[in-house]
């Protein structure tokens, strides 16, 4: 019984130290530990680089007293766009001359992330798309078909940005970068026409009522360097932001039609055309923000903005088939405009995450 006792109180005693021995030992916990000072440095894979709270909603401090200091570490940014965009213009075969059709206004999306370091340089990327509809050749009811012009208008910039605090207040942020821009029309227009032939020779002609259908595709598609600036100042929990670039893109232009009709023995013939070219086309580009901090990493936003590419850009020709000289139905000479300007300007609002 004696030795029984003294073997549980053994054991009791290997277990106690066995048990202090693995409490000392560094095993991982759900204790969050900060990295040592320079940790930033580390690896891109390293936990310092994603060192983030979460508190999306923690509130808004002042850490020199007065205004809040510019972020380091990741940001994103989600717009909304409502643009006016330059549509496809129209050369009358009759009169030879060609008639600009001005603009319409489309709903896009924007969006723009990136990466800062403690060393003030960092990285930025923004991509914005926009679609637009149009009906041209008149869109009342006694227009049975008119011409449906669909166009797509998409951005993507990649950016090394560096900052620089300014003396005055406020932030200077030149960038260098590659820009790619790409605009695309579709047309689409159903028109009928008759034909007056004697399909079995025997002297007696007939008219038909042929149908037609007339589908245009023109495509951009530029590729350059940029480079730009931006100025942001901030007033509380205010902060304003102008932005303007320039660049120089190599554009590469296609233009493609297609005639699909009825024949009078009631086949289906097909007649195509394709012309491409290149050109150098400059890039305007600028911007201006207001944004309101809501909470420590959440702001909401307006702003402003707009680009113009100057010359060498393929539209589609918006007039009617019948008129259309890039139509096998229509009358005058094929033109095509392969050195168009185009213009997008409007209005956004959205929010920004730690920007």
């Amino acid at each position: 019984m004696a030795l029984k006792r003294t073997f549980m109180i053994g054991a009791l005693l290997i277990s106690f130290v066995v048990t202090g021995s693995v409490f000392g030992q560094d095993i991982p916990s759900s204790e969050f530990r900060r990295l040592p000072e320079g940790a930033d440095n580390l690896p891109f894979a390293s936990p310092g680089l994603f060192d983030y709270d979460a508190q999306i909603f923690a509130p808004l401090e002042f850490t020199n007293g007065k205004e809040k200091e510019p972020n380091t570490g990741f940001y994103f940014t989600l717009d909304k766009t409502y643009t006016s965009v330059t549509r496809a213009p129209k050369f009358q075969g009759q009169q030879l001359q060609l008639q600009q059709l001005g603009s319409e206004f489309s709903w896009g999306t924007r969006y723009e992330g990136g990466w800062f370091g403690e060393n003030e340089a960092g990285w930025n990327l923004v991509y914005q798309n926009i679609n637009s509809s149009s009906f041209v050749n008149g869109r009342d009811t006694l227009v049975e078909n008119p011409m449906l012009v669909e166009s797509k208008i998409s951005t993507f910039e990649i950016n090394r940005i560096f900052r620089q605090s300014l003396s005055r207040g406020g932030y200077f942020e030149p960038y260098l970068g590659l820009r790619y821009n790409g605009l695309s029309d579709e047309s689409i227009e159903d028109t009928t026409s008759s034909v007056l032939a004697d399909p079995d020779g025997d002297g007696t002609f007939t008219t038909f009522v042929l149908d037609n259908r007339f589908k245009q595709r023109a495509s951009n598609s530029s590729v350059g360097l940029q480079a730009g600036s931006r100025y942001s100042v901030r007033r509380g929990r205010w902060r304003f932001t102008g932005d303007a670039a320039v660049a120089t893109t190599y554009n590469q232009q296609r233009y493609f039609s297609t005639d699909i009709g009825e024949q009078i023995d009631g086949s289906i013939g097909i007649v195509e055309t394709d012309r491409s070219d290149q050109s150098f086309v400059p890039v305007i580009d600028g911007q201006i923000e207001l944004a309101y901090n809501v909470s420590r990493d959440l702001s909401v936003r307006l702003g402003v903005q707009g680009t113009f590419m100057w010359d060498g850009i393929v539209r589609v020709n918006t007039e009617t088939t019948l008129l259309n000289g890039n139509s096998i139905q229509g009358i005058g000479p094929a033109f095509q405009p392969f050195d168009e300007d185009f213009t997008a300007a409007g209005f956004l609002f959205g929010v920004e995450w730690r920007r």
